[in-house]
């Protein structure tokens, strides 16, 4: 990469890395056209391979500045001393928030690149996705859910909280909501999950 990319004007790089971000979360590395970058940015192919070098510059490129990014986020609004698991959740959701407030594709892929295909593009880029995996990791794995006292279910409610989260985003970015409609959804459904598991049964009245 040609550091002198980040000698351009800010509000052009921030163009260009949501170019690559939109197009490669939507079509992976493989089917991922700079034509369509061109036409989505209105910066010529010649620029893109002039900073870049090739698509996999690029790609590789916008996935550690995507790490870096969320991560900075996190350390600013992430408690790490917190132990509830819904309260801490909603903390990483608002670092979510405000990465997509600049960069509204960048979850989405981030999510995606999970299951890239392309080697050289992989390999590049799996010591950053390790980085970001084990942060998240350590901070959610001792976290607690109150009444619920049984690790396995603790791990459900967790991995359905994870995949309504990503339902969420990959619904709403696609129909262009308003990023913090985005997070007040959020925000109430992880409410409702933690009320389902927080909540306790009555004894009937006789």
């Amino acid at each position: 990469m040609n550091e002198k990319f980040f000698d351009l004007p800010r509000e052009k790089q921030d163009r260009m890395i949501n170019g690559a971000l939109e197009v490669f979360a939507k079509n992976g590395f493989k089917h991922a056209s700079t034509d369509d970058m061109v036409k989505a940015v209105g910066v010529s192919k010649g620029l893109w391979f002039h900073y870049f070098g090739s698509k996999a510059g690029l790609y590789i490129f916008v996935y550690d500045y995507s790490v870096k990014y969320l991560l900075l986020e996190m350390s600013t609004v992430v408690d790490e001393s917190e132990k509830n698991f819904f309260e801490l959740t909603k903390q990483l959701e608002l670092a979510k928030n405000r990465v997509s407030r600049s960069y509204p594709y960048l979850l989405l892929f981030l999510e995606a690149a999970q299951n890239e295909e392309d080697e050289e593009v992989t390999a590049q880029t799996l010591e950053a996705q390790k980085t970001l995996q084990e942060k998240v990791f350590a901070l959610i794995k001792n976290t607690e859910i109150n009444g619920v006292d049984d690790r396995a279910r603790r791990d459900k409610i967790k991995k359905l909280t994870a995949l309504t989260i990503s339902g969420i985003i990959k619904e709403r970015t696609a129909s262009g909501a308003e990023q913090e409609a985005v997070y007040r959804e959020i925000k109430a459904y992880i409410e409702l999950i933690r009320e389902m598991a927080e909540r306790t049964e009555k004894p009937p009245i006789s």
